[in-house]
């Protein structure tokens, strides 16, 4: 456990800065946009704060490239050291998860304030299953892109000893075909059963069509929360990261 927390330290000795700067920008950004942008004040402010939350889904990748550059210029340390890679891993994601959840919740409190100021934008009663449904979303897409993000970056780290600067060249291109494959698995019969089930309809209640509204889901068809597919997708999580955390240790810090 004292190891554990040594991992912590560090790793947020080295981000603490970036995180200050995140939260300091979760401010300038909504309000200097506001002021410039010819948006009517609160409606203005309420737009900006929305987008600055929805790039909180890239913060983890920008902490986590940080916090591995940092081990790759020490690899002697890195490399040898005695902790296993999932707790290197557990101290690395979740400090960054907890950094990004931090500078979330201070965005959300600003766009929060500006709503009791402009009321007329949006219902109060739906104003928390809303929000709370967003910063759900964004949560759940930071973790998924953090993973994904793990995994090119040890596929990056694998290549770059043997092929040098052209593993960039090389994983973005990577990065492309998989989301094109991606795309093509999800159209794919298989997919579609297996993710088939545990399908809620939204419209049947106020609140579960308040929080669809929170989604961002479309109403042109019935509006249905398909927890199947979100499952299945979490537990494909599970095994990239399994599947990464395995082959870092026995190709990268091997």
């Amino acid at each position: 456990m004292s190891q554990f927390r040594g991992l912590l330290m560090k790793d947020w000795t080295i981000i603490k800065g970036y995180v200050l700067l995140v939260l300091l920008l979760d401010i300038i950004i909504p309000l200097g946009s506001a002021m410039l942008f010819p948006f009517e004040s609160f409606l203005g402010l309420l737009v900006y704060s929305g987008t600055v939350m929805l790039l909180h889904t890239l913060v983890p990748i920008v902490l986590l490239s940080i916090l591995f550059t940092k081990e790759m210029d020490h690899p002697d340390i890195f490399f040898h050291s005695s902790a296993s890679i999932h707790k290197i891993n557990a101290s690395k994601f979740g400090i960054v998860f907890l950094a990004t959840a931090l500078s979330l919740l201070w965005t959300s409190l600003l766009t929060f304030v500006s709503m009791l100021f402009a009321p007329d934008l949006i219902e109060m009663e739906n104003l928390l299953p809303f929000g709370a449904a967003f910063v759900a979303v964004i949560l759940f897409f930071s973790v998924l892109v953090a993973i994904v993000y793990y995994f090119y970056l040890t596929l990056f780290y694998t290549m770059k000893p043997k092929i040098g600067s052209f593993a960039y060249i090389v994983t973005f291109g990577l990065f492309i075909f998989g989301l094109e494959m991606w795309d093509r698995v999800m159209a794919t019969k298989l997919y579609i059963a297996a993710t088939d089930f545990w399908v809620i309809r939204l419209d049947k209640s106020e609140f579960l069509t308040n929080i669809a509204h929170g989604l961002m889901l479309s109403f042109e068809n019935r509006a249905t929360l398909q927890v199947g597919q979100l499952l299945v997708t979490a537990l494909l999580l599970v095994f990239l990261y399994l599947l990464t955390a395995y082959w870092f240790e026995k190709k990268v810090r091997a």
